[in-house]
């Protein structure tokens, strides 16, 4: 059992919590609940008070069951600028797709009982935040676990320092590996209007066409010699390649858009505030 000092000096057992997490989130159902509502509409309610919208684009490109419902997927939302962005895929979600789920700092998230108690209903899962092999099967183990039971992903998949204005950072190859372990599409996601932000202002979150893993059938870690890895190092880089390419030309196209319309908002520092 692995373990991190918290406060005071105690030895927190987080591996005993991530277990935690995920247990109490088998519980919840696949679809939103009254809580996720809930937080929804505070969240609405904050963005009325300094008057930003949300524009919302192609959701009819989500991929859907043979029942036409929103299938499970991993969606990859870039560039991730600040904060707020979270909340405007929160915003942009349709009301009948399965709940989000997202991962978190472990340390954070399990500080305290109330935030052990509260996180997992909010589809919030702990995970390491540093890198190490251990980690990624973490990150492997928790995604099959909520795709498997209906619900989507939410990731950030950028890494490295900030990028100019129409441009994303590096996508990093971890969004396609929860994909492929999956076995669901992932769903690139171009946000714009955060270099903007000001009062008044007018984000825009476009969903892009999913992108489905070359090697999707349900393969399976013992499906080939080597084990899993091999074929996650393999499909992975093909998959992200594309999953940079996708959303090369929206993110340049939407930053520009946001710099046009929102040229005249109010009080534009605003957004140091929310980095």
């Amino acid at each position: 059992m692995t373990g991190v000092r918290g406060a005071g000096g105690d030895q927190i057992p987080r591996a005993a919590e991530r277990a935690r997490y995920l247990a109490a989130l088998q519980g919840i159902p696949a679809r939103r609940t009254p809580l996720d509502r809930a937080l929804r509409l505070a969240v609405r309610t904050g963005f009325a008070v300094v008057g930003w919208r949300v524009r919302v684009e192609g959701v009819r490109r989500l991929p859907r069951g043979p029942d036409g419902r929103i299938a499970p997927c991993v969606i990859a939302a870039a560039p991730h600028r600040g904060w707020p962005d979270p909340f405007l895929v929160i915003l942009a979600w349709p009301g009948d797709a399965p709940r989000l789920t997202w991962f978190g700092d472990e340390v954070t998230m399990t500080r305290s009982w109330w935030r052990r108690r509260l996180l997992p209903r909010f589809g919030m899962i702990p995970i390491v935040a540093s890198p190490s092999p251990g980690a990624v099967e973490t990150y492997l183990a928790a995604a099959r676990v909520v795709l498997g039971r209906g619900d989507c992903l939410v990731v950030f998949p950028e890494k490295g320092p900030p990028s100019p204005r129409g441009s994303t950072r590096t996508i990093a190859a971890g969004a396609a590996w929860l994909a492929l372990a999956g076995d669901v599409p992932i769903v690139p996601v171009a946000l714009g209007g955060f270099l903007e932000t000001g009062l008044g202002t007018r984000f825009t979150v476009r969903f892009l066409a999913p992108l489905r893993p070359v090697g999707e059938s349900g393969q399976g870690p013992c499906d080939e010699p080597g084990g899993e890895r091999p074929r996650l190092a393999r499909e992975g880089r093909a998959l992200t390649a594309r999953l940079t390419a996708a959303l090369a030309t929206p993110v340049a196209a939407l930053e520009e858009r946001s710099r046009v319309e929102n040229r005249r908002r109010p009080m534009a520092g605003l957004r140091r505030v929310f980095r």
